[in-house]
């Protein structure tokens, strides 16, 4: 490092002022990735290095940036937005009462939250918070030390990276003076739960994973309560779980009443070798990387009509009102995922019928 007398001809001297501090780093020869004859590909790695760069600041130092007097930092001229991991501006998000534990060093704060589900958030929100790596790697303690953020997306080995308890996030402030207590070295870049610390956590740690469990099966139940038409049943016995169409639903038990006998048995035996061809493997391995990028199946106009025809038709045979039947089927897919195509659809039939 040099200090240098004359600051003349040094470059960006004109944005340090009459006090501060300028830092300047040259020869960075490791920046460019060893594509010193390739200006495509150096260019383009040092684009990944200040897209790296933008997020590590906006995150590590994200509350400094969020405070009344706020810290600015600049990328190319261009002020950073703070992100915070919590979402705790979205209505969506539980946070838990803060716990205070007193040590002899100072206190550890300790604040759980549950993100919200991805269908509450804009899917450029969910991809910013969930960062390169996404959301399963991102669950986990969030450790600041004099509100700068230093180690983030672990479990301190308390328990295991899950896709239930991806939504669980809890930060743990501690004091600049707790240093040795957390073994804490000097690149801030590894810490050692006390003991004291690792026992009040392992206490709570069920507590702060259950909202994150209770986001997904909360949502999940809908999609297979039998009081709101699904196409598939959930079925738990004898330590396993199977899923099953629902031969029951009016799109299939109508079709099947127009069938003659000796087809009837054939249709049900095919939606039969469809609910046991479920792709089991394929599922659980997009549901463990990236779960939110996994939707339903579109179907076209006919397959869609004939769907809200036959439904339509049991439930009003059943006396229910259109304000109820509007909410089952608002729930419950293919609908859900067509909800517009399907009022429209809903509007015409009952129009239809009002004027025979």
């Amino acid at each position: 490092m040099q200090l240098p007398d004359e600051t003349s001809g040094i470059p960006a001297v004109d944005h340090l002022g009459t006090t501060g501090t300028l830092v300047l780093w040259q020869k960075l020869d490791r920046l460019t990735g060893g594509y010193s004859h390739d200006a495509a590909k150096r260019a383009e790695v040092i684009n990944q290095r200040i897209a790296e760069t933008e997020r590590h600041l906006r995150l590590v130092f994200h509350r400094f940036m969020e405070e009344a007097k706020p810290l600015r930092i600049l990328l190319n001229g261009r002020v950073l937005r703070p992100l915070d991991p919590f979402a705790r501006k979205n209505p969506a998000t539980i946070a838990d009462p803060e716990e205070r534990l007193a040590l002899i060093h100072g206190d550890v704060e300790i604040q759980s939250f549950t993100l919200p589900h991805h269908k509450q958030m804009s899917k450029t929100d969910w991809e910013d918070i969930a960062g390169p790596e996404g959301h399963l790697k991102s669950q986990g303690f969030y450790l600041y030390r004099g509100k700068r953020l230093i180690i983030f997306g672990t479990w301190f080995r308390l328990c295991r990276q899950s896709e239930l308890t991806k939504l669980s996030r809890v930060r743990i402030d501690i004091p600049n003076s707790m240093d040795a207590d957390w073994k804490i070295d000097v690149k801030k870049s590894s810490a050692q739960l006390p003991p004291i610390v690792r026992d009040r956590l392992k206490k709570v740690i069920e507590r702060i994973q259950a909202g994150s469990k209770r986001t997904y099966n909360k949502r999940g139940q809908k999609l297979v309560n039998h009081e709101r038409l699904p196409m598939w049943h959930r079925i738990q016995a004898d330590g396993q779980i199977r899923y099953r169409p629902n031969v029951e639903h009016p799109a299939f038990a109508d079709f099947a009443e127009n069938l003659p006998s000796d087809l009837r048995r054939g249709f049900f035996n095919c939606i039969a070798l469809v609910g046991a061809s479920l792709p089991i493997e394929t599922l659980h391995a997009d549901m463990a990387g990236t779960a939110e990028e996994i939707v339903p199946d579109r179907v076209d106009e006919d397959t869609l009509a004939q769907a809200v025809q036959a439904t339509l038709s049991v439930l009003m045979g059943a006396r229910k009102d259109i304000k109820e039947i509007m909410s089952l089927m608002k729930d419950v897919d293919p609908f859900r995922s067509a909800w517009e195509d399907t009022q429209r659809i809903i509007a015409a039939l009952i129009e239809t019928r009002e004027e025979s």
